[in-house]
């Protein structure tokens, strides 16, 4: 209540209008991920959505998922018992899904999703975000059938000094205080001497928890507590551009339990990582060019059992065999040559390895490992209006025979200064990660044990695009977007339940697709930025093979809208929402084995946020989240079945919440 007044009294301060002048505010558009060189989204023959630093400030974001919760073809599923977040694209599941920052994969998939965790990343060294939709396995390899998320850092400095610190609170839900609520800080410093330059950046994120229908000691969510650093070194003079980079993350959950007797059994779940890379570009001539990246992380997710005394408050360790321990690091190496025989004409042959190792105590084996190897071309062709990026990618894994040729075709047709047409096809491969294998996940709320047997996934994936743009009059333009995607996947690995047993497992489904649609709109002006946009995605139904009746395909719909405006140069506001509708499902009714339709409900959820620049150093930001008050959605058979409960729900958030930002900086 007491941040709610706060940012009442802040709002009014925020909309006073000054004698500022407005100005054109041009949002960055350029992408790099699987590009030859870097180039416009415009000329990209690949289907690219970018979200730049400045929306990330408008939306007052805290967490990588609190910007892309609003995107189209994009959904996340909370595992509160683990505290993680799941993601998933274009109807795949998110171990499909390829996270990289600055091209490089980010090692340590966690939790039942077998899902990279978006929300360990440091939004607050971000510049942008890429989102490539559609197979990108010729240039990425494994776990890039349902496309990449690209995190491209802040580097490089135009000042010779930057020095900026913020404060963020926000309550969760309806709690707030000195032990509740969100207490963020972050700083960053950067400097530039001639040609060479250097950041870095600390943040200390704090969620004290969220109690909700909880009682005693419990909480709905669990607190949580992540230091996040780090920094770069690079040098840029004379067509070379070279820089390291480390990013460390140390994570702790905490999860109280109820005293039983004159005990309580509670658990951290502790994460640690810490990622290196080092990057290398040269530019020989204008038509030659090299890029060579090195990354290497380690990763380490710890539960660590305490068992607190309920006179005294002393903690002590429980028993050793209520100890886990896991460790995964990753080592990737992949360097390209860009070779420009022509205007017309571009070759890039490359080489990509991609390796990971594990051992633990959840861990079937004291320690696996997965490799692959492989070499990649792709070229660049310039027909007229057409243009062509076909690509092959030879693979070798260390454990599963791969197909000989990964191949891959990518088109621009431009018919227009106004209008052009994206259709790509790409074959994908991806091997079963070393969790899906090897990891075993026994506690209170799950039940789940790799499998050896798992066979490779291989897929088939067709994408294609309409891009149009309306100029309207000198101040207004529209353009709008048209895409359809189509994904055809052999032995998708998803869960399974171990026959004779209440385990479940990782198993090959025999066969899974998804195909969608998706209409969105972006009205521009000097000022004012307006989108809107639909999604309608389908998931296959394999019960239908058993019985006919049943539909292919389960649909479920997506909408979703945004509204800035600058009213000054010093103050804009925002407005961003999506829907996200019913998502029906067929389960098998353990009771008498009957096909039964069951349905997550769908949810309207949208933020609020205002920014104002108070003189020249300081700057403030607030604003509303999850304005219509979700945290949870029924979860159960269609129509309150009787052989399936219709009253089972599932997380989505911890209610509608408030928050400030306050952010000084100097830069000379």
């Amino acid at each position: 209540m007491r941040l709610f007044l706060f940012v009442l009294f802040l709002f009014p301060l925020l909309c006073a209008k000054g004698q500022d002048s407005l100005q054109v505010f041009e949002l960055s558009e350029i992408t790099i991920t699987g590009q030859v060189e870097p180039q416009s989204v415009k000329k990209s023959v690949y289907n690219v959505r970018t979200s730049p630093m400045e929306r990330l400030r408008s939306q007052g974001a805290t967490r990588l998922q609190d910007v892309l919760n609003t995107e189209l073809n994009v959904r996340f599923d909370q595992d509160l018992a683990v505290g993680g977040s799941n993601l998933s694209m274009l109807g795949l599941p998110g171990q499909n899904v390829k996270v990289l920052i600055d091209g490089v994969p980010v090692v340590g998939r966690q939790g039942t999703g077998n899902e990279i965790n978006i929300n360990q990343i440091n939004v607050n060294t971000i510049e942008r975000i890429e989102i490539v939709e559609g197979p990108m396995a010729v240039i990425y390899g494994a776990d890039a059938l349902a496309g990449v998320i690209n995190i491209i850092t802040k580097k490089n400095v135009d000042e010779t000094l930057e020095v900026s610190a913020t404060v963020h609170e926000e309550t969760a839900g309806n709690e707030y205080g000195f032990s509740e609520g969100i207490h963020n800080q972050n700083i960053n410093l950067a400097y530039r001497m001639k040609s060479f330059y250097v950041n870095g950046n600390v943040s200390r994120n704090d969620f004290r928890g969220w109690k909700g229908d909880s009682t005693g000691r419990e909480t709905e969510w669990h607190p949580k507590r992540q230091w996040l650093a780090g920094g770069v070194l690079g040098f840029e003079r004379d067509g070379l551009h070279a820089y390291y980079r480390a990013d460390y993350l140390h994570e702790k959950i905490y999860n109280p339990a109820q005293f039983s007797g004159n005990e309580a059994i509670d658990q951290n779940y502790i994460t640690q990582r810490l990622m290196h890379q080092l990057q290398v570009s040269k530019a020989f001539s204008q038509r030659l060019s090299f890029n060579a990246a090195a990354g290497y992380s380690g990763y380490e997710r710890r539960t660590q059992t305490v068992a607190v005394d309920r006179q005294s408050g002393r903690e002590t360790l429980a028993s050793a065999a209520l100890q886990t321990s896991d460790e995964f690091t990753g080592m990737t190496l992949r360097g390209s040559l860009n070779y420009r025989l022509s205007d017309a004409f571009s070759l890039q042959p490359g080489f990509d390895i991609n390796s990971e190792s594990g051992k633990g105590t959840r861990l079937k084996e004291d320690s696996n490992s997965i490799s692959d190897y492989a070499g990649f071309l792709s070229a660049d062709l310039k027909l007229g209006m057409i243009s062509l990026r076909p690509g092959i990618r030879f693979v070798h894994n260390s454990v599963y025979n791969a197909p000989p040729v990964i191949p891959s075709l990518n088109s621009k047709i431009r018919l227009s200064d106004r209008h052009d047409v994206r259709l790509s096809y790409g074959r994908g491969f991806r091997a079963p990660s070393l969790r899906e294998l090897y990891f075993n996940f026994f506690d209170a709320s799950h039940a789940i044990e790799g499998n050896e047997n798992l066979e490779a996934e291989l897929s088939h994936s067709v994408n294609t695009s309409w891009n149009g743009r309306l100029v309207i009059n000198d101040d207004w333009n529209l353009t709008t977007v048209l895409s359809a995607f189509y994904n055809d996947v052999d032995n998708l690995i998803d869960y399974g339940i171990r026959p004779g047993s209440n385990v479940t497992t990782y198993i090959n489904v025999s066969r899974f697709k998804s195909k969608g649609v998706t209409l969105s709109g972006t009205l521009r002006s000097a000022g004012t930025e307006a989108r809107i946009g639909f999604a309608y995605t389908g998931r296959y139904n394999s019960y239908m093979e058993e019985d006919d009746s049943l539909p292919q395909f389960i649909w479920s719909p997506e909408v979703n809208a945004s509204l800035t405006h600058h009213f000054t140069e010093t103050f804009n506001a925002s407005l961003y929402y999506k829907y996200t509708g019913k998502t029906p499902a067929y389960m098998v009714d353990s009771s008498d084995n009957s096909v039964v339709l069951t349905e997550t409900a769908g949810y309207h959820w949208a933020d609020v946020t205002a920014q104002k620049s108070l003189g020249k150093f300081l700057s403030v930001s607030a604003g509303i989240r999850n304005l219509f008050n979700v945290s949870r959605i029924r979860n159960g058979a269609a129509g309150g079945s009787a052989h399936s409960s219709s009253g089972s729900t599932r997380p989505v958030a911890y209610g509608r919440s408030f928050f400030v930002s306050l952010t000084a900086g100097i830069s000379k």
